[in-house]
């Protein structure tokens, strides 16, 4: 693999020369730029930027933590975030987590040996205090999706509250008044918003909103058939059902199914996230639609700024969910 020290041999320059025209870090004159550029090009030289980086402590590089990469709601926000910062400059690495605390500590220890200068993280369930430790040491973290409940950081996240009442608000107009919710950990701002949503949303049509009637899982498909089951075990059982996320939604349908249950005839369900396929899905699904993509623009935006001010005051950018009413 050539070395900067063979590309400055065969563009006869000094090291210093092509490391200026590399990283624009230096006037160089137009003859010598072409030359260094000519030796690149024949060499296939490719900069070694962890070593630049361990040298200037700049690596250009974010890290990004999600919970499940095969969940089109997060492949969109990555997609965000990623055309934000390529236009930057930036590179991304990106870990998963399945929504294991375990599995962030260790990702977060592996992006601190890689010198990455930023961090945009969807919060595991459980202790907060690793990621309060990064804000108070002035880290470049932004939290997406899931607000910090226990400390203050820079976050970018949908109003789940408005996005689950408007679900429940349909259900509601549809005729049903026994309504439950599946959604996830409660220690998480997302779980804990949206059942706010389906609560208030419940009460201000004079309805019940027993305790028996959320479903608590973990976001996964087998955690929301789980949970459904014994929902609709209930006497009586609920008749509408909102799904806190895609996944989740697939495990209530199949549940429905296993009851030997018709949907939307006898169980109606309404989820939160959206996927362009599901206008083709049979019944097809009415959804509380994330603003995904702008979630990951406005995230990487708000890292950028971090990187840029460390001491600039917390920003909390809330969006605006839809609802796309289908079936």
């Amino acid at each position: 693999m050539p070395t900067i020290y063979d590309v400055a041999k065969r563009a006869s320059v000094s090291t210093y020369t092509v490391s200026s025209v590399i990283n624009h870090s230096a006037y160089v004159s137009p003859e010598l730029t072409k030359r260094v550029q000519k030796a690149v090009r024949e060499l296939d030289y490719t900069p070694n930027a962890l070593a630049r980086g361990l040298q200037t402590r700049k690596t250009r590089t974010v890290a990004m933590l999600i919970p499940d990469i095969g969940s089109p709601f997060y492949s969109r926000v990555v997609r965000g975030v990623e055309n934000k910062l390529h236009s930057a400059g930036y590179s991304l690495m990106l870990g998963n987590t399945y929504n294991h605390p375990e599995e962030q500590s260790r990702y977060l220890t592996v992006f601190r040996s890689q010198q990455v200068e930023g961090l945009l993280m969807f919060l595991a369930a459980g202790d907060e205090t690793e990621a309060a430790r990064m804000v108070k040491a002035k880290k470049a973290v932004v939290f997406v999706g899931r607000a910090p409940k226990t400390f203050i950081g820079d976050t970018v996240t949908a109003d789940n509250v408005k996005g689950t009442r408007l679900a429940i608000d349909h259900l509601i107009d549809e005729g049903h008044k026994r309504i439950a919710i599946v959604t996830g950990q409660a220690s998480l701002s997302t779980s804990a918003d949206r059942v706010d949503g389906w609560r208030k949303a419940l009460r201000r049509k004079k309805l019940a909103a027993p305790a028996s009637f959320i479903g608590e899982g973990d976001w996964s498909a087998e955690s929301g058939c789980v949970v459904a089951r014994r929902l609709l075990e209930q006497i009586p059982s609920p008749t509408g059902i909102f799904a806190s996320n895609f996944p989740m939604m697939t495990g209530v349908l199949r549940a429905i199914k296993e009851k030997g249950l018709r949907c939307p005839e006898d169980v109606q369900v309404v989820s939160s996230d959206d996927s362009e396929w599901l206008d083709v899905f049979r019944p097809a699904i009415t959804t509380v639609a994330q603003p995904s993509y702008a979630m990951g623009e406005n995230a990487a935006d708000l890292l950028l700024k971090r990187m840029l001010q460390p001491s600039r005051k917390f920003e909390t950018i809330v969006l605006t969910p839809q609802l796309h009413v289908r079936q």
